[in-house]
């Protein structure tokens, strides 16, 4: 089985719950079969620390979860990235001038190990990180063979640090901000004649039918921000909503680790653009996408294959809902309490050290999320795998 995976955004509230998702995978020795990652933000960190972990290479099952979860966990829960950051930020004259991107990007290097380029990823699966360009407004892209998005152009010159393009993908505004991203000495061309969303994700290499013109850049710099402003589930590249994604692309996983804003009282300032703005507007967004796809799910299941794994639902009310309650551990053992699953949606979105507590539960809530929701739906391939450690 072929299988996609698109990771959102969120922090490490995202970066944990899927690492717990790909435990879940990795525990029906299904790491193996994926072969398309399209990541944003918080899933762009998650799969760049597999990837750190591993030697620039995709672990297969057995060394996901013997080695890079239990490093990954290590890493998450004694480095504080989120205070390292803020104190090389403001540490001397010279930090103050380099954005805070540019700094993520850095201690990436330092401490995650993440010291590989682009060019240096395996063909599989194919990744796919997601940013925000600001002076086109699209979805940029970059991935080992390309980069760019359609109204600026593309270039095959890929040569640059994979920490700089995941600090991109994770440049929330307010906390990170943009990476400043210089287009000179590369060669950029547009396509005569534009390639589908799914030509371009299929396509790992260039298709010789495809015309290209070389282009002189608009700007001489762009400025790539978090890529959850454009698109939080990292669909852009995979999902069409009028013919939702090909069967090229196999079984279809969206691990959606936005969380829930809940209501708040009213903050005057800038608390509450940002309320608006990164708040109501994109979660406004996240809920038209997911209702498109889940809506594709149930009324062509017979092209479309996957599932919608979304944070803040319980074992139990997935069940319930797939009417497979039988599943459900009679005594409830190791199944998360519900107040939990509301907890792990709530957490906050930030990069800073994690409590043991809290990376537990937000690592065993994705892990359940997944197994209740595979097992359910598609029980000939996937049959309840009770989380343990």
């Amino acid at each position: 089985m072929k299988i996609s995976l698109a990771l959102s955004g969120g922090g490490f509230r995202a970066t944990v719950f899927h690492l717990g998702v790909l435990a879940r995978l990795a525990r029906s020795n299904k790491m193996e079969q994926v072969e398309l990652l399209s990541t944003v933000s918080g899933g762009s960190l998650c799969a760049g620390l597999v990837f750190s972990l591993n030697n620039c290479q995709w672990p297969d099952s057995k060394t996901f979860l013997e080695k890079v979860e239990p490093e990954a966990h290590q890493l998450m829960t004694t480095f504080d990235l989120q205070g390292s950051l803020i104190q090389r930020a403001f540490g001397t004259f010279w930090t103050l001038l380099e954005t805070r991107a540019s700094a993520l990007s850095g201690l990436m290097q330092k401490h995650w190990k993440m010291t590989a380029n682009l060019l240096d990823l395996p063909e599989k699966p194919r990744w796919m990180i997601n940013t925000t360009c600001y002076e086109t407004g699209k979805n940029w892209r970059f991935e080992r063979l390309r980069m760019g998005d359609y109204v600026f152009g593309y270039s095959n010159t890929t040569g640059i640090r994979l920490s700089d393009a995941v600090a991109a993908s994770a440049g929330f505004p307010g906390l990170i901000g943009a990476l400043a991203f210089e287009t000179g000495g590369r060669k950029w061309f547009k396509y005569v004649e534009q390639p589908t969303a799914s030509q371009l994700s299929t396509n790992a290499q260039e298709d010789p039918n495809w015309v290209k013109v070389e282009i002189q850049p608009k700007y001489e710099t762009v400025h790539l921000w978090d890529g959850g402003v454009y698109d939080n589930h990292g669909l852009e590249g995979i999902y069409d909503f009028g013919k939702g994604w090909s069967e090229r692309f196999g079984f279809l996983i969206v691990s959606d680790a936005a969380g829930t804003a809940g209501e708040e009282r009213y903050r005057k300032g800038i608390a509450a653009l940002m309320r608006l703005s990164s708040g109501i507007m994109m979660n406004q967004v996240r809920s038209l996408r997911t209702r498109a796809m889940v809506a594709r799910l149930v009324e062509h299941p017979e092209i479309d294959q996957g599932v919608f794994l979304q944070m803040g639902n319980t074992y139990k009310g997935i069940l319930k809902s797939a009417r497979r309650e039988d599943l459900l551990p009679k005594d409830g053992h190791g199944v998360l309490a519900d107040g939990e699953a509301e907890i792990a949606a709530r957490m906050a979105t930030k990069i800073s050290k994690l409590p043991e507590e809290e990376y537990e539960r937000m690592f065993h809530h994705g892990y359940e999320v997944a197994d209740a929701t595979l097992s359910a739906y598609y029980p000939a391939d996937y049959q309840p795998v009770a989380y343990q450690r």
